[in-house]
């Protein structure tokens, strides 16, 4: 009668490809875990970027809403738009500037005693590295004639992540620039 020989453990054979199966399975959930996580912090940027931009329209429409003598300077070329607007709001302060500094809205405020101020719109607000880039305005043709469009850009790095514009009409007029 013959002894049956038992086997025991694993071949060399099958060892490598379960280590190299392992491998694999290993490598794609890395890659899926590394997509989806990048995926949420990009998602949280564009919220947030959202967030600053929609802010930034607001305070800028607050500011423009009952503005006096609100201009709006020609460049060129035409199909360009202005980076600042000039208005007044009363005659203690009839030289108002806004514009974008270092990703910040400023607002400048000529007094009629001929000492300029220089502060940011909204103080307070932080967004990590995400920055206003662009600021434009332009005068509303048509429907909108008589308003300025509102344009702001948010950026994280060189990526702009949300831009967004608004209509604003000065209750209180509009000049000519």
């Amino acid at each position: 009668m013959k002894k049956l020989v038992s086997k025991r453990g694993f071949t060399l054979a099958e060892m490598l490809i379960a280590v190299l199966l392992l491998g694999i399975v290993t490598a794609m959930a890395t890659v899926m875990t590394s997509a989806v996580l990048n995926n949420t912090v990009t998602v949280k940027e564009v919220a947030q970027a959202e967030i600053l931009g929609s802010e930034a329209l607001d305070n800028i429409q607050a500011e423009l809403r009952f503005a006096l003598d609100v201009k709006v300077p020609k460049v060129e070329p035409p199909n360009e738009a202005a980076t600042e607007i000039t208005f007044s709001h009363d005659d203690a302060n009839p030289g108002c500037v806004l514009t974008l500094k270092d990703g910040k809205i400023i607002l400048k405020i000529k007094q009629a005693d001929g000492n300029v101020s220089e502060d940011e719109l909204f103080v307070g607000v932080s967004y990590g590295n995400l920055k206003i880039s662009k600021l434009t305005f332009a005068e509303g043709e048509g429907a909108a004639a008589g308003s300025v469009i509102v344009t702001v850009y948010v950026s994280y790095g060189d990526n702009v992540l949300w831009h967004g514009s608004v209509s604003v009409r000065p209750i209180n007029g509009m000049g000519k620039g």
